[in-house]
């Protein structure tokens, strides 16, 4: 394994490399063939891909650390974004392989069985799967119609409704939509396209993974393996505020006055952050209304650390859907040992804790619980609370389209000019980790073929 030439601006990265300061003015008069915006897992595999081909690249990231929406917060040693791989993901597993990352089986622990807490009463486990609150959105769109391939999502505008008009035909009704809207991992069912979710139930019956898998070590481990292997530039703390394309070359400027000249740009920067980006860029019709318009799912967790094992004292399965601002408590366990617990709450719901103060969410988590769960009274430690819609970086976890933006996707992601987009936003397969790796590869193909 070879060490990158610099990174600097590492600040508390936690990727435990060595730093080098390199000087401003030369900074600023850098050239490059293809400049890479940022440093999550799109950004991090392009810049792989094109080094092993032999291109001249250097890689940009606003914030202070790199790896995106795969974080390990270092002061809850906790994984706060995407962490599970299916084992049938194609680019992320053969650069697992690559790479020699070391991963943990939990597939297990995704079929834990859940409680349910609904008008003040705790189920441990509810009688009929059917009228399950936790899954009443699945039941009725297994009743809709499936896609038969896993890039038919975006072709489908006869499916492109509201979510919630696809539940309610499929027989929920007004109340339980209200339910289904805390399952749903999405902002708010009655605005979000039903093409989300008929996607994603492609993903899953069509990509084929039977094992789930995280990083042992978190996914620190698998992002400081592809930096440690680089041998570009990169520099971190680069916060783009605009991009020039003109005939021949690209110019951007960061926040800190520092500026970059290249041939080619890739932007893998959500559109939730590149709105925000000053661009003279001449995008087609439908791609500058995405890049405008598009919103990203709100997800706020709050995670938990326990002192005594209280799911045992009170005989209920430690994972719970709740009708509670908490929403749904998780075990997000890799290890038979741990029990890592993360309230989930999404879209909407995340207004409610993203108001407060870290210690009124400590307050009102734990008392909540005590109130659900007599049994952990003084038994739940707070361990810290991360907003992905509060992260400045990202604005969102993820993309989402509303009602008749999904067939905005083909065009909204071709290269305009110099510039190209990559990231998971712009997948035509996949979702999450693995849509952000498909990504890396298309716009590998694009440059280099």
């Amino acid at each position: 394994m070879k060490r990158r030439a610099f990174v600097t601006n590492m600040a508390s990265a936690g990727l435990g490399l060595a730093l080098t300061t390199i000087p401003m003015s030369y900074i600023r008069n850098l050239d490059t063939e293809i400049l890479i915006l940022g440093g999550g897992l799109s950004g991090l595999y392009l810049a792989y891909l094109l080094e092993k081909a032999g291109k001249e690249c250097i890689l940009l990231e606003g914030s202070n650390r790199l790896g995106g929406r795969m974080f390990t917060r270092k002061d809850i040693n906790r994984d706060v974004g995407g962490r599970g791989i299916g084992d049938k993901y194609i680019e992320v597993m053969n650069l697992v392989k690559d790479l020699n990352v070391e991963m943990i089986d939990i597939t297990k622990y995704m079929n834990e069985p859940s409680a349910i807490y609904l008008d003040g009463q705790l189920h441990p486990k509810w009688p009929e799967a059917k009228s399950n609150p936790g899954m009443l959105q699945f039941m009725a769109l297994g009743k809709a119609p499936q896609l038969t391939a896993l890039d038919q999502w975006y072709q489908s505008t006869n499916l492109d409704e509201t979510y919630s008009e696809l539940l309610k035909r499929n027989g929920l009704t007004d109340r339980e939509l209200d339910l289904a809207n805390i399952s749903a991992n999405y902002n708010d069912i009655r605005e979000t396209s039903a093409i989300n979710a008929y996607h994603s139930m492609a993903f899953r019956k069509f990509n084929g993974s039977k094992k789930i898998l995280n990083f042992k070590g978190g996914t620190k481990s698998f992002i400081n393996a592809i930096v440690n292997d680089l041998s570009m530039p990169i520099y971190t703390n680069k916060f783009v505020v605009s991009i020039k394309d003109e005939k021949d070359e690209v110019f951007i400027k960061c926040k800190d006055g520092s500026r970059y000249r290249s041939k080619k740009v890739v932007s893998t920067l959500p559109f939730s952050t590149l709105r925000d980006v000053n661009m003279d860029i001449s995008f087609n019709v439908n791609q500058k209304k995405a890049i405008d318009q598009i919103p990203y799912t709100l997800i706020t967790q709050i995670h938990l650390h326990h002192k005594e094992a209280f799911w045992k004292e009170d005989n209920t399965p430690l994972s719970m859907w709740t009708d509670t601002p908490l929403e749904r408590v998780m075990n997000m366990s890799s290890t038979p040992d741990e029990k890592a617990i993360v309230c989930w709450i999404n879209g909407k719901g995340t207004h409610f804790f993203d108001s407060m103060s870290e210690i009124e969410i400590a307050d009102y988590t734990l008392k909540k619980f005590k109130e659900i769960r007599p049994a952990s009274e003084g038994k739940l430690e707070y361990l810290g609370t991360h907003s992905w819609g509060k992260y400045p970086f990202n604005k969102g976890a993820y993309i989402e389209f509303g009602v008749g933006q999904a067939s905005w996707f083909q065009d909204m992601i071709r290269a305009s000019g110099n510039v190209h987009f990559a990231g998971e936003h712009t997948a035509y397969r996949s979702r999450g980790i693995e849509g952000a790796a498909e990504s890396a590869r298309r716009v590998f193909n694009e440059l280099v073929n």
